[in-house]
């Protein structure tokens, strides 16, 4: 697991919240993933796998531009902010259900 060390780290798997007001949360290791499903591809899912959501969530944003929301006022403008979210909800907003932009933790499954 060291060479992929900066990959994988501890992400919040779940957190449990007691009526007494205490909250248990539990992490496990996980990767942050780049998933993109649109018109090329012939049906293709492709995911990349970041170090950071940070990392994640710029490249997902230059992609989203470079897939035509660079045509999209909203979307060029929230990019010149650094509002990368903000690009990959606009890409989906404007895009039919099948295709989809998204950054999500992927949380390893232990060796059998």
């Amino acid at each position: 697991m060291d060479e992929y060390s900066g990959y994988i780290k501890r992400q919040v798997a779940s957190r449990l919240h007691h009526p007494d007001g205490r909250v248990e949360t539990t992490r496990e290791p996980a990767v942050w993933t780049l998933a993109h499903h649109g018109y090329r591809g012939n049906g293709r899912l492709d995911v990349w796998v970041y170090p950071t959501k940070a990392e994640a969530l710029r490249e997902g944003a230059n992609l989203a531009m470079a897939c035509g929301m660079g045509e999209d006022d909203q979307a060029r403008s929230d990019f010149g902010r650094g509002h990368w979210q903000k690009v990959l909800d606009r890409y989906e907003a404007t895009h039919p259900e099948t295709h989809l932009l998204r950054i999500q933790t992927a949380f390893l499954q232990p060796a059998e």
